[in-house]
């Protein structure tokens, strides 16, 4: 029998497991049709209400205020206190322009702001209508520009940055959608815009980025259908653009994927050591220490699943004295997050694979006690601390670990996935340290 899974951007469409689409069609076109309410958005516009304007195409886009606050580029808390009229960010002509780019709403819909009132509401609702019927402001839509330039690659570079530093703040399950969205805008740039063939070449690099992040935002979220759907776009962007950086990019998280995927299906650990082999090929002309660090991270990582632990010393040691070769000013930016809590890490979830739980246990508190881990990293191998602690016998420690990975904001199926084995334990454990894990894990689950 089939299986289906939600469209992960409108959430309401059931997606066949036959489709190879990563959203339904109605999402594909340009997301679906928000219930704008017309009468709200006329009476904030007519009376310069900028916070009730700002609330109500936020609500009618059926977006959180992170998943708004990571599409118009702000800070969670600046949306807050703009909707609470806090803030008069959009009073500033610049940003308001910039925030009706960001929301697809045409700069000829603001013109009631700089026209005189009136009091025929009724006219200025049927003029707004107008604009929906026609088309303008239907769906999610976005004008699109006439022509690419250097300031729209660097803006769609920037929201990338934006995505991958609020997930270490919340997690990939908060944001994901927002970043599907983002990827249906670019692609509609691929297809309806024009541009020069060197703009066009850096568009295809910054849509394939778009997708490994979004790829990475799904592989933390647990979907990992649409993961692996989302690496194989970005891996043609990157060879239509002829990018052997984003082509190395691709392979490590695919095969950082693969190894996740080996615990059900063991054959994945090889097809993890064809996605580093691949990647070394792309990289043996340009790659600098720090990425063939993180290259032979993944090697290793793999070489535990198979329980080798020869070829897994052999990379893990080079893992390290690549390490040791310090920075280059020609690292890309993705490989920030190799550094030695990251090798640390990973020689833990290599000891639980090697069944070597004391072991896991000291990697994993070493790296827990980094000050400054990233807070969705240290969930994620406090998350693993626990699971290494149950391991070695200490149920008491590790429901203690448990409780303390699921105290944090952090939204990550991924991270709940690692836990549920202990949840299971927990329904049948008279622990005292039991119960309060179990309350915390369905608190989680039911976010």
């Amino acid at each position: 029998m089939s299986q289906s899974r939600l469209c992960p951007v409108c959430r309401k469409t059931l997606l066949s497991r036959y489709s190879q689409e990563a959203m339904c069609g109605a999402c594909l076109r340009g997301a679906p049709a928000p219930a704008w309410d017309l009468d709200a958005l006329t009476r904030a516009l007519a009376a310069r209400d900028l916070a009730a304007f700002a609330t109500t195409v936020r609500k009618s886009m059926k977006m959180s205020q992170l998943e708004f606050a990571n599409l118009v580029g702000w800070a969670q808390s600046t949306v807050a206190r703009v909707e609470r009229g806090e803030r008069d960010t959009l009073y500033d002509v610049r940003e308001l322009v910039r925030f009706a780019d960001a929301v697809g709403l045409p700069r000829t819909a603001l013109l009631p702001l700089f026209t005189e009132e009136t009091d025929d509401m009724d006219l200025t609702r049927r003029e707004l209508a107008g604009l929906v019927a026609s088309g303008v402001m239907a769906g999610l839509a976005w004008s699109i520009p006439a022509r690419v330039g250097a300031e729209q690659i660097g803006l769609l570079r920037e929201s990338i940055d934006r995505l991958y530093g609020q997930d270490q703040q919340v997690g990939g399950s908060a944001l994901i959608r927002t970043a599907l969205f983002q990827l249906s805008r670019v692609r509609a740039l691929l297809d309806d815009a024009e541009f020069s063939e060197s703009i066009g070449r850096q568009l295809l690099s910054v849509a394939g980025e778009l997708c490994v992040c979004a790829g990475w935002l799904a592989y933390d979220s647990d979907d990992q259908r649409l993961a692996r759907q989302l690496y194989g776009e970005a891996h043609l962007y990157a060879a239509h653009a002829d990018d052997p950086v984003l082509l190395v990019h691709v392979a490590s998280n695919s095969a950082l994927q693969a190894v996740r995927l080996a615990r059900e299906e063991p054959g994945r650990a090889r097809e993890a050591l064809r996605f580093v082999a691949a990647a070394e090929a792309s990289a043996r002309r340009w790659a600098t220490p720090r990425v063939h660090a993180l290259l032979a991270l993944r090697e290793a990582y793999a070489h535990s699943m198979l329980k080798d632990e020869l070829a897994y010393r052999s990379a893990i040691t080079r893992a390290w004295r690549e390490l040791e070769r310090g920075t280059h000013e020609d690292d890309p930016p993705w490989v920030g997050f190799v550094d030695a809590a990251e090798l640390t890490g990973n020689e833990g979830m290599a000891a639980v694979n090697l069944g070597q739980a004391g072991r896991a246990v000291q990697r994993f508190a070493e790296v827990v006690a980094e000050p400054w881990l990233g807070h969705r990293n240290r969930t994620y191998y406090r998350a693993r601390l626990a699971m290494a602690h149950l391991s070695g016998g200490d149920e008491a420690e590790a429901f203690t670990q448990g409780t303390q990975a699921l105290s944090t904001r952090i939204r990550s199926r991924r991270i709940l996935r690692e836990l549920t084995p202990l949840r299971g334990l927990a329904e049948r454990s008279r622990d005292q340290h039991a119960e309060q894990f179990r309350a915390s894990y369905d608190t989680a689950g039911a976010a």
